[in-house]
């Protein structure tokens, strides 16, 4: 709730009549009974919608209120009998007055939050349509180029183009997986969940890797289909595969799929050093956003460290079904 406005002014007339009915029913009950507790409703009602200011001058009202009541209904016999309402009266005061710097400190902290929340929905919506244009004009650059000197270009610059094109997909990759990241903690990223084939997908993850030839992919069950996002699926599988390629320069990295009852299963190892939680972080994301599983086995089983991704199999596909469009929300970190 903004604070001012009509909103400010209903909540500040709430607050006087919720005042004054508890000042009532103080009156009417007797001095034995303390009503204290419920002035702080209409302190913490006016400071969230008005301000500090407002909810101290609610405190200080609440309190001469409570004060007139506790000498109205205080025996005249009574000995010292003022200064302990003025002490009890300064008392509440006090409590009534932290209560609302307190409640002001809450509402601010939550609005710069909530500022926060917004300029980052902000930058990843302008990356998302600013930041790919240019690594693909790079990526078009070196096609073109090496396109236009044909046979002519000798195999060193050849290899030197491919080493390009390779970096710009990473960059691309690199920038897909950061804008998925910062939507997924956001609970925002949409995701095309259709039926496609474990295999390709897998295969396009290996393609990009950026040493190849030690990944080595094996199917035990052809025509294994999958019901998630192409992207994001080849996204967690490529995202594991690089980090065990840059922990272990020389080990092979196993890629094996297989069907587990009405799961398909991703299980990618590799005799390298113990791979932690946050190394597989975004896999884990991207697996639990597409409705499946990612579980964690580091290094002392017999083929090192692996990762295990379980997806819901796809049992309309082969039927030729429709493809499924749907929006999951993936879990808040």
């Amino acid at each position: 709730m903004r604070r001012g406005g009509d909103r400010g002014l209903l909540a500040l007339l709430s607050a006087l009549l919720l005042t004054a009915a508890v000042g009532l029913l103080d009156n009417l009950t007797p001095a034995d009974v303390d009503f204290g507790e419920l002035y702080m409703i209409p302190v913490i009602l006016v400071t969230w919608a008005i301000g500090r200011r407002a909810g101290i001058a609610i405190a200080l009202v609440a309190a001469v209120i409570e004060l007139v009541m506790d000498e109205a209904l205080r025996s005249p016999a009574a000995a010292n009998g003022l200064a302990i309402s003025l002490w009890n009266g300064v008392s509440h005061l006090l409590v009534l007055a932290a209560i609302a710097v307190i409640t002001d400190i809450v509402y601010r902290e939550r609005e710069r939050w909530r500022a926060l929340d917004a300029e980052r929905s902000t930058l990843l919506r302008v990356l998302e349509q600013e930041l790919p244009r240019p690594l693909r004009a790079a990526d078009w650059f070196a096609r073109t180029f090496e396109d236009a000197f044909g046979h002519t270009v000798t195999p060193a610059v050849r290899a030197q183009f491919a080493v390009l094109r390779h970096h710009t997909r990473e960059a691309i990759f690199l920038a897909t997986d950061l804008l998925a990241l910062g939507q997924l903690r956001m609970g925002g990223l949409r995701f095309e969940r259709v039926p496609v084939e474990l295999k390709a997908i897998a295969g396009e993850a290996v393609a990009d890797s950026l040493d190849r030839s030690r990944v080595l992919l094996s199917n035990t069950d052809d025509g294994l289909t999958v019901l998630a996002d192409p992207d994001r699926l080849r996204h967690a599988v490529a995202s594991v595969v690089a980090r065990f390629l840059e922990m272990s320069p020389y080990e092979p990295v196993t890629i094996l799929l297989r069907s587990s009852g009405d799961e398909a299963v991703v299980e990618i190892a590799c005799r390298a050093r113990a791979i932690t939680p946050t190394e597989v972080e975004l896999a884990e994301l991207l697996v639990a956003g597409n409705g499946g599983r990612l579980v964690l086995v580091p290094q002392g089983s017999p083929r090192g460290a692996t990762v295990t991704m379980y997806f819901p199999r796809a049992a309309a596909a082969a039927s030729g079904a429709t493809p499924v469009r749907a929006e999951e929300q993936a879990p808040r970190t």
